[in-house]
């Protein structure tokens, strides 16, 4: 009889699980915009729209491209172990890098408008959500 110890089994239903996930991923992004686009006057890095760009960001990064992140060694068990280190890596620093320039976006626009920065329980829970991040990336 053979073993089969070294080879992970397949969910059947893995490629529909992460399909929808990538789909909700998608929708929650274009939700995002659209609210944005719509409601709040679009995005832009001067002016009133450079508060817009931190939803955005935040949603692409910490959401979506973290959670893909997250799939990359069950979506692609079959490749390389490097290959996946290597994917996994460059998603979590491109979450890592459009979260960052969202955070900027926030604390520009406070600091061009004379806000006081961290007032809100919002604030200090969004800090320590990207701090955390930021330390479980680096471990």
């Amino acid at each position: 009889m053979e073993s089969h110890a070294g080879l992970a089994a397949t969910p059947r239903a893995l490629p529909y699980y992460v399909a929808f996930s990538q789909l909700l991923g998608l929708i929650a992004v274009a939700t995002t915009g659209a609210w944005l686009g719509l409601y709040r006057g679009g995005i832009a890095w001067q002016g009133v729209l450079q508060f817009n760009v931190h939803p955005l960001c935040m949603v692409i990064g910490l959401i979506f491209l973290q959670g893909d992140a997250l799939l990359v060694y069950r979506v692609f068990r079959n490749e390389t172990k490097r290959t996946t280190k290597v994917l996994h890596g460059l998603l979590h620093v491109f979450a890592f890098i459009i979260a960052l320039v969202g955070l900027v976006a926030v604390f520009d626009y406070h600091r061009k408008k004379g806000y006081a920065d961290l007032y809100s329980l919002h604030s200090w829970c969004g800090i320590l959500a990207f701090v955390l991040y930021f330390v479980q990336d680096q471990v």
